[in-house]
């Protein structure tokens, strides 16, 4: 059925997938609720977070339409700057560079961060890079960043090969990190992004089916 085409497996091992699923349970708000430390979102593995759509045509992962798992994928490859600066948050201008030698970031497509992060996936406590005031100092996208990808170029979803940024209100002088832009859902802690092109592969998203705004997922991708 898929002939020549090469399937690659963007998703990490759980050790314990029971445990970890029964980490992420909706709230009375109909969202998510992350259970423990930091360290949680890094223990349900391979995931989507759909809180962008949570008030919009749906309230959980569950309700997203099937065809809208199913996209192609650009990969921004940002792992030389991570590897100078480990929290460095994606740019307009990365994203604008990013264009000028592939092309506009096609419509409805998911704009895959690979930063490198992945390989630290073996050691939680490196992984969740935690600072003095219990913030992670991970790399991610900026907020500017993200607006643009919605705005501008109406991607259907964004992911990283790292935990996302999450910035408590107040923390090391910071503001909280913005919640996921509306409409769009966001693939965390995926794995082998190094193994795609920068453009042309199919993403196959999976989540397990709860009425929760995040949910453990299979994410696979498929090369021409």
């Amino acid at each position: 059925m898929l002939g020549k085409s090469t399937v690659v497996d963007l998703t990490h091992t759980v050790a314990d997938p029971a445990g970890a699923s029964e980490r992420a349970r909706p709230d009375v708000a109909g969202g998510a609720e992350l259970h423990g430390a930091a360290g949680s979102t890094r223990d349900l593995g391979t995931r989507l977070d759909a809180s962008g759509l949570v008030g919009k045509a749906r309230g959980s992962v569950a309700e997203i339409p099937s065809r809208e798992l199913l996209v192609r994928a650009v990969v921004v490859n940002i792992a030389a700057k991570v590897a100078e600066s480990p929290d460095y948050q994606v740019t307009v201008e990365d994203l604008r560079s990013w264009e000028r030698q592939n092309g506009r970031i096609p419509r409805t497509s998911a704009v895959l961060l690979r930063t490198g992060w992945s390989r630290w996936w073996a050691e939680p406590a490196r992984y969740v890079n935690q600072d003095a005031q219990g913030v992670p100092r991970v790399p991610g996208f900026s907020p500017a960043a993200m607006a643009f990808l919605v705005a501008e170029r109406q991607v259907r979803g964004v992911g990283l090969d790292a935990m996302a940024r999450d910035v408590p209100a107040g923390a090391g002088g910071e503001a909280a990190s913005p919640r996921l832009p509306f409409g769009v859902w966001q693939l965390e802690n995926l794995v082998n992004l190094d193994k795609l092109p920068t453009k042309g592969a199919t993403l196959v998203v999976a989540p397990l089916r709860i009425e929760a705004a995040a949910a453990p997922a299979r994410v696979i991708a498929i090369l021409p």
